[in-house]
C-alpha cells in the first residue's frame, strides 16, 4: 500500500467510525461523484495490490474528489499522492509535537501497551522538567 492508498484507507476508516456503518470503496467512489464509467479507473488507484513500478501517479481530479468526501484535507491527500508518485515532499509547515502525539495515540493500529508506554515516558519527561524548573 503506497502513501496515497494508506491515506485514503485511514480516512475511510475514520469515515466509517463517524458514520457508524461500513462505507465500501464503491460507495466512496460514488460519493466522490464518479459514475460507473469511471468507477473502475478510480478503484484501480485505490487497489493496494495494483503494481505501480514507476510510481503511483494519481490524477489531481481524483485526489480532489476523494478529499471532498473523506475526513482528510485536500492538501494532506495531495501530499500523500505526491509521495506515492515518488516525489520528495516537505511539509509546508512543521506539525507541533502535541499534534503528532495526539495522532499517534489515536491510531487504532498502535497497541494499548505501546500507548501506555508513551504516556508514561511523557509523564516522566514532564515530571523531570518540573523538578528542574523548581530548583532554579
Amino acid at each position: 500500500m503506497d502513501a496515497f492508498q494508506q491515506a485514503v484507507h485511514q480516512a475511510r476508516r475514520q469515515l466509517i467510525r463517524e458514520e457508524g456503518q461500513n462505507v465500501s470503496v464503491r460507495e466512496l467512489i460514488r460519493r466522490a461523484g464518479f459514475d460507473d464509467s469511471r468507477r473502475a479507473s478510480v478503484a484501480r488507484h485505490l487497489n493496494p495490490n495494483q503494481p505501480w513500478p514507476k510510481g503511483h501517479r494519481v490524477p489531481p481530479e481524483i485526489v480532489r474528489a476523494l478529499a471532498a468526501v473523506l475526513p482528510i484535507s485536500e492538501s494532506d491527500l495531495m501530499q500523500a499522492a505526491q509521495v506515492a508518485a515518488g516525489y520528495r515532499v516537505r511539509d509546508e509547515e512543521p506539525r507541533d509535537l502535541g499534534f503528532e502525539v495526539a495522532r499517534y495515540l489515536s491510531d487504532e493500529e498502535v497497541s494499548e501497551e505501546e500507548k501506555a508506554r508513551l504516556r508514561a515516558q511523557l509523564l516522566q519527561l514532564v515530571a523531570e522538567d518540573l523538578q528542574r524548573s523548581s530548583r532554579a
